[in-house]
């Protein structure tokens, strides 16, 4: 940032004119970030209007511009130029520019507090303090019984300021206060006792208004001369407390009214509030009576399984918006009612935590009924399903039936797609309440004879009786649509997700155990995740199994390849064919070079369509991308001949990359360890991946671009959108989709295809590649249209890296 100050010639000799010289601050980019009262004076600006200005159009010429050699140079060492700027109405004036020097900002005094003491006060600074604190000074004089009042109290009197009164009509105003306010004064001036009182007052102009009367005595030589005192107006003050009054007695009323469970603890876990049910129900289950101001914890000191297991309740309560849990108050007795309870985090209108409520609701209205103490022991306490030990229970006498009486059984393992993501976005309270009503959704769509259990975090199991394979598909299927269909709202925030499910149709057996088939039913669901979302998965199925088995063997070898970094990089020019351009122009190429089945086997490449499909799927797309593109680099810098030469070198780019916050700043550091310009490197974003998350791409773009780097659309024309997305996406080049250069030559729609697109790219000022060139016809169908670059087999084949950098030596020898 630079800081100039200006003269205009004509003053500057008067020291004293301030009103012809200002200062500006302006950015590297020329742009004023800010301008004093005197620099928009000068220019005939308006408040604030110079403030986003370029400083060449404040400037007569770019010769006099202060940011370029050799003024700035001249005005850094502290000298001074004559420049000549244009006035905001069209006329130019000539003003003395240096930059401005600690010892032109004016001598500061040294700031210190010192106390008044007996200083006499400022009438002004009385009443400011009065009319800010709402208040009045008396004063009695006790020998001449005369009474002073100061402009605050005549204020608040709503009399005017020289207006007449006597002391005995100032009793008036207190109305049925006269006499006490009377005692006051005389006990204070017989007696010296000083005193404070709140009391109604009926102004002048009959409006009543609470205030708070002080009054205390001056002595002189043990004598009291003088009774002095504030008269404070608390109106607002009386009617907040009130209003808090009003509440305490209608949260009482509401409290005492329910037979829920109602406790309110402060973040101390203090009692703040609790109904007479909560009181009662403690009381039954621990034999304590807890009162307002109680510490919970405390309470339970004889309890430490309940205390520990309240302390952890009520601190995830501290934590999270709300969620709900069932559970009796006490787990020693079983003859105590099961609750719903809800916890709901309570905040002030500032944002503060105040602390959370607790709701307790009998299950006897749910239709719980039996030992509650089975009950908790076979069920799920935040979704009310079978929890997992009693699911295996079930499966056991499922296994038994189907051998023994040959009914068919089946067990399905649910395991939802991405929630650990929705976890992050909405929160663990909404995510709980959307598990809760996605319970009630399972058991809805199931017979009273199937069993569902929640059996992990985001998990679920369904054992289906008397269902053979083909209609427990078909009920896996309908599961899997209504999950789909599920829309649920919390506090504003939208969850929908999608499930993965893994059926495993019982078979008869003998040595068939309970644990191993929900271990298979839960591989199987993984290898349906692992596939993609809102898959399913059958035991024994074997085209799926077969297509897994194939996808896993290849993900191993990508992991190999990654791991021993098997990397070969090749390049592919690009060419200018419309007018010649110096420098190198490539794009790279990757190849993955895997062992043989056996030692003596030669080694396998993999082009990018074998191994990115797989890499994407199992997200191995960005590690993928930040290999490559470091390897080039690191090659890039044993290369010193190809840095003038190097005009474009350009990187395929995943939208795994693209989504990664991380992926911008590392490259921007890998970018800086080199010799090379950050617009030397270019990055290839493709057309589909842009059409599907636009906001993403579009923030990726804007990210390259802030450190330097260029952005290519590729496959530009392989949707609907391309016209619009060049226009509207922040990127340098196109470069056109394989489909619309194959049939170039013969297809005069995709000619005109070919030539829009350019057109619209150069009125974007966007630069035009054709890739696949493999003819010259094709050559010369896009040179006539005008494309700027071209790549193909027909101007050259991919090479080896290391090929590049001994042809850039070659050029360098004479």
């Amino acid at each position: 940032m630079n800081e100039f100050q200006l003269w205009r010639i004509s003053n500057i000799q008067t020291d004293t004119n301030r009103d012809s010289d200002g200062r500006l601050q302006v950015d590297s980019d020329g742009t004023i970030r800010w301008a004093d009262a005197g620099a928009e004076k000068l220019f005939g600006y308006g408040v604030l209007k110079m403030q986003g200005l370029a400083l060449e159009g404040l400037l007569a010429s770019r010769e006099e511009n202060p940011l370029m050699p050799p003024l700035i140079d001249q005005l850094t060492r502290g000298g001074s130029c004559r420049l000549t700027f244009r006035h905001h109405k069209g006329y130019f004036f000539t003003a003395l520019t240096r930059c401005p020097s600690p010892s032109d900002e004016p001598d500061t005094p040294q700031a210190y507090i010192l106390s008044r003491g007996d200083m006499p006060l400022d009438g002004r600074v009385l009443r400011a303090a009065e009319g800010s604190a709402g208040l009045g000074i008396w004063e009695l004089d006790a020998l001449e019984n005369r009474m002073f009042w100061s402009d605050g109290l005549f204020r608040l009197m709503e009399l005017e300021p020289d207006q007449q009164i006597e002391p005995k009509h100032a009793l008036f105003f207190f109305q049925e206060h006269q006499q006490q306010v009377n005692d006051a004064l005389r006990q204070c001036r017989d007696q010296g006792t000083s005193f404070s009182m709140e009391v109604p007052v009926l102004t002048a102009r009959q409006n009543r208004r609470w205030m708070r009367l002080v009054g205390h005595c001056l002595k002189d030589q043990d004598r009291v001369h003088a009774v002095t005192g504030t008269l404070v107006d608390i109106t607002d003050l009386r009617e907040q407390q009130q209003q808090a009054s009003r509440w305490q007695h209608f949260t009482e009323g509401l409290l005492a009214a329910s037979d829920d469970l109602m406790l309110i603890l402060d973040t101390e876990l203090k009692v703040v509030a609790l109904n007479r049910a909560y009181r009662e129900q403690f009381h039954r289950a621990f034999q304590v009576m807890p009162e307002v101001g109680n510490h919970l914890p405390s309470l339970l000191a004889q309890h430490p399984h309940e205390r520990r297991l309240y302390q952890r309740l009520w601190e995830r309560a501290m934590e999270r918006d709300s969620f709900c849990v069932e559970m009796p108050l006490a787990h020693q007795d079983d003859q105590l009612p099961l609750y719903e309870i809800h916890f709901q985090r309570i905040f002030s209108p500032d944002g503060e935590l105040l602390g959370a409520a607790h709701v307790g609701r009998t299950m006897a209205s749910r239709g719980v009924v039996g030992n509650n103490q089975h009950h908790m022991n076979t069920h799920d306490p935040m979704t009310g399903l079978l929890n997992r030990r009693e699911l295996l229970e079930r499966l056991r006498r499922a296994i038994t039936v189907n051998q023994s009486a040959g009914t068919p059984q089946a067990l399905a393992y649910l395991d939802l797609d991405h929630f650990a993501v929705l976890n992050e976005q909405a929160g663990p309270s909404a995510c709980d309440r959307y598990l809760r009503e996605l319970g009630g959704l399972l058991q809805s769509r199931l017979r009273q004879r199937d069993a569902v259990a929640r059996v992990a975090g985001d998990k679920f199991a369904l054992v289906l009786d008397n269902c053979g394979p083909e209609r427990a598909r078909n009920v896996c299927d309908n599961i899997r649509e209504a999950v789909k269909e599920f829309v649920f709202e919390w506090h504003g925030e939208i969850i929908r997700t999608t499930v993965s499910v893994g059926l495993v149709p019982l078979c008869t057996d003998p040595g068939q155990e309970a644990a191993a088939c929900l271990a298979l039913a839960a591989d199987l669901c993984q290898s349906a995740k692992t596939a993609g979302p809102d898959r399913l998965h059958v035991h024994r199925d074997h085209d799926t199994a077969r297509a897994e088995t194939e996808a896993r063997e290849l993900l191993a070898q990508l992991e190999y390849a990654i791991r021993h970094d098997a990397i070969e990089l090749q390049f592919q020019t690009i060419r200018p064919i419309t007018s010649p351009t110096w420098g190198e122009h490539i794009e790279v190429l990757t190849r993955l070079s895997l062992p043989g089945k056996t030692p003596d086997d030669e080694r396998v490449l993999w082009a990018p369509g074998d191994f990115l499909p797989i890499a994407e799927r199992f997200d191995l797309a960005c590690e993928l991308d930040r290999r490559i593109i470091r390897k080039t680099l690191n090659w890039l810098k044993d290369q010193p001949q190809l840095e003038p030469r190097l005009k474009l070198i350009s990187f395929n780019l995943s939208l795994a990359s693209m989504e990664d916050s991380g992926f911008v700043p590392a490259l921007a550091e890998m970018i800086g360890d080199t010799a090379f310009a950050p617009r030397c490197f270019c990055f290839e974003i493709r057309e589909t991946d842009a059409v599907r998350y636009p906001e993403s791409v579009e923030r990726c773009c804007e990210l390259l671009h802030q450190i330097g780097c260029r952005v290519a659309l590729d496959n530009a024309g392989s949707s609907g959108q391309s016209y619009h997305l060049i226009a509207r996406m922040p990127v340098d080049f196109i470069k056109f989709d394989r489909r619309l250069m194959q049939h170039l030559t013969s297809d005069p729609v995709q000619q005109v295809m070919v030539d829009a697109l350019h057109r619209v790219a150069v009125v974007s000022g966007i630069e035009t590649i054709a890739p696949f060139i493999e003819s010259d016809a094709i050559l010369r169908a896009v040179r006539q249209i005008g494309v700027h670059f071209g790549q193909g087999y027909w101007l050259a084949s991919p090479q080896s890296l290391e090929q590049l950098g001994r042809q850039a030596l070659q050029r360098q020898r004479p």
